[in-house]
């Protein structure tokens, strides 16, 4: 379903964008809500607003934020730009060009950042 917006595509089963221009919902279950041009295109995942930001991940979720991208199971990105999470219960939580990439990490803000290891934590100040 598509409720609002402009040039929206809802094209996965029980997908929807709910406002905002140029998003797609092309995963089961999968949502955008707002902003433009985010895809969300994996089962469950979600784009909560912003720009040019992607959940490709299982259960994933980009909340806000420009050019983010949540492609990992159950990741996150809470918001920043160019973030990126693809380890499995990651997240970023803001910032600028950070990367959780290893198991259940998390990068907590600041720039440049890389969480690589399992269960780590990076931008702690």
């Amino acid at each position: 379903a598509v409720n609002g917006g402009y040039y929206n595509k809802a094209s996965g089963t029980q997908s929807a964008v709910n406002g905002g221009k140029v998003n797609t919902a092309s995963g089961t279950n999968a949502a955008v809500n707002g902003g433009g041009n985010n895809i969300a295109s994996s089962y469950s995942a979600a784009v909560n607003g912003g720009y040019y930001n992607t959940a490709s991940g299982h259960t994933s979720a980009v909340n806000g934020g420009y050019y983010n991208a949540a492609s990992g199971y159950y990741t996150a990105v809470n918001a920043g730009t160019f973030n990126t999470v693809d380890g499995k219960g990651s997240a970023v939580n803001g910032g600028t060009s950070n990367e959780a990439t290893g198991a259940f990490s998390a990068v907590i803000g600041g720039y440049y950042n890389t969480a690589s290891a399992d269960y780590s934590v990076a931008g702690v100040p």
